[in-house]
Formats: structure tokens, C-alpha cells, sequence
């Protein structure tokens, strides 16, 4: 007989609370005057997650955005319901892995390359929409021990374009899915793209990554890669990309795989 596992509520509370954020966060309602009633709104929806489920949470992270937005919109709760529902799948699917690899010790290392000087030093962008780009490039110029003399305007740029304003040289490693299909660069195979872009790493120049995020295009940081194989599933591997991220909350410190490989990639340098 399977055994049933029983709903936790510190497991509802945190899925309540991170949906909330999520939510307020991509709806452009998230700031500084309303960070704490956002967070007791996303608790309040976790207790309703864990006694009622989805609809309850929905219920209550409707309604009370809809208080906390200055909103008449209370019919958005289905809504919310809904995607309460996809994070409460996430949220099984990631625990699912845990399960199925559950030892740390089943992964070995098989080559860990990073930036001889290490980590980049994280500087947070100016505002939740722009300032990605001038951030790692400040955290890369910062790693070379100088600054940047243009700080341009407070819009998106795009950072190849952006680093040479400030005396940067950029080579593009990976045009990611940002590029015509005849534009992109062709690795053999996954493992020579992540050692070529490890190569660049390890002769000392950082990476910047450009990703979509799920709302906009995010720029990062990347200064380690660790190539890792399952021990007992040999064809098995997986990479770790460390990174240091500007975003001003929900920062990452390693982007997932599938992200880094559709990004764009580029190995960069003073001139």
C-alpha cells in the first residue's frame, strides 16, 4: 500500500509566500511600501493552502492583493487558484528529483573551473526592470580592478553594446534562442560548449549571461561551471553554473542549465 504523504504547513506557507512575491512582483505592484503587507498576504494564503488548498489560497491571495493594490478585482481569485495549482505541481515535480537522487555523494566532479580570482562581486541594479546590464558589468569591471566611465540612461541595453561604450571587448560564445538560425554558433555536442565557455573562465574572463526570465531579459553574472556525473547512472551528467546576480530581490546564485544553454553568451575583457 502507498503511504500518503501529509501536507506540511511550512510547506504551504512557503509556496503561499514565494507565489505571492512572484505574482506582485510580475503584475509590476511590488515595492517598498508594500513589501510586508505582500508577505503577510502570501502567509495568509499558505494557511489557506494548507487547510483549504488551492482555491482557499487563491481566495485569499486575490482578495487581499486586491486590498493591497487598491483594487475592486476580486474575481481574479480563480485565477490565483490556477496558478496556485502550477506552483503546488513545481513544487512536487522538484521533490520528485530530491527523491530520485537523494544522496549528494551519487554525483561526482568530474572538472570544476572558475575565475582565478573567484566569485564577482555582487552589485544590485537600480530599478526591478533595468539596470541588469549596467550592474554586471560594474561586478565584472570591479573583478579587473577598474570602473566604468559611461553609465548611460536608465533603460535596457544590450550589453556587448553597452561594455564596448566603457572599453570592454565582448566575444560572443552563444546566441542562445536570441539569433537566426543560420547566425548561431554550432558545438558539437553540450559537453564542448560548456568547456569552451569553461576555457574562457579559466584563462580569466568573466561571463555575462542573457536569459529570459520568465518576464524580461535578466543579464548576470557567471564566474564558475562544475561539470558533475551520476556514479551508478554513467550517462548521466549535469552542470552547475554559479553566478552573481543584480536583481533586487529573489537574486539566484546558480542559473539552471536550460536557461544558460538558450542564452546569449559572452566571454568579456578589457581591451
Amino acid at each position: 500500500m502507498e503511504m500518503i504523504k501529509s501536507k506540511s504547513l511550512s510547506r504551504s506557507l512557503l509556496k503561499g509566500t514565494v507565489l505571492n512575491f512572484g505574482l506582485q512582483l510580475a503584475n509590476r505592484n511590488l515595492s517598498k511600501n508594500n513589501f510586508w503587507q505582500t508577505l503577510l498576504v502570501g502567509a495568509a494564503g499558505g494557511f489557506g493552502d494548507y487547510f483549504g488548498g488551492n482555491a482557499a489560497m487563491g481566495a485569499i491571495i486575490g482578495g487581499g492583493n486586491a486590498l493591497i493594490n487598491k483594487t475592486k478585482d476580486f474575481s481574479t481569485a480563480v485565477k490565483y487558484a490556477a496558478i496556485g495549482g502550477a506552483a503546488d505541481l513545481l513544487l512536487k515535480v522538484k521533490e520528485a528529483k530530491a527523491e530520485e537522487f537523494p544522496e549528494k555523494d551519487k554525483w561526482i566532479i568530474e572538472w570544476d573551473i572558475q575565475l582565478p580570482k573567484g566569485r564577482l562581486k555582487r552589485v544590485v541594479q537600480e530599478d526591478y526592470e533595468y539596470g541588469c546590464t549596467q550592474a554586471t558589468l560594474k561586478s565584472i569591471a570591479d573583478y579587473f580592478g577598474t570602473k566604468i566611465t559611461n553609465e548611460g540612461e536608465k533603460v535596457g541595453y544590450d550589453f556587448a553594446d553597452f561594455a564596448k561604450k566603457n572599453g570592454f571587448h565582448t566575444i560572443t560564445l552563444s546566441y542562445g534562442d536570441y539569433a537566426e538560425e543560420t547566425n548561431k554558433i554550432i558545438y558539437k555536442n553540450v559537453d564542448e560548449f560548456y568547456t569552451i565557455i569553461a576555457s574562457y573562465l579559466q584563462r580569466g574572463w568573466p561571463i555575462a549571461a542573457t536569459y529570459f526570465n520568465g518576464y524580461l531579459n535578466h543579464t548576470v553574472g557567471v564566474w564558475r561551471i562544475i561539470k558533475k556525473r551520476h556514479t551508478q547512472k554513467k550517462d548521466k551528467v549535469r552542470y552547475d553554473i554559479k553566478i552573481t546576480d543584480s536583481a533586487k530581490i529573489d537574486y539566484l546564485t546558480s542559473l539552471p542549465s536550460e536557461m544558460f544553454e538558450r542564452a546569449i553568451i559572452r566571454a568579456v575583457k578589457p581591451y
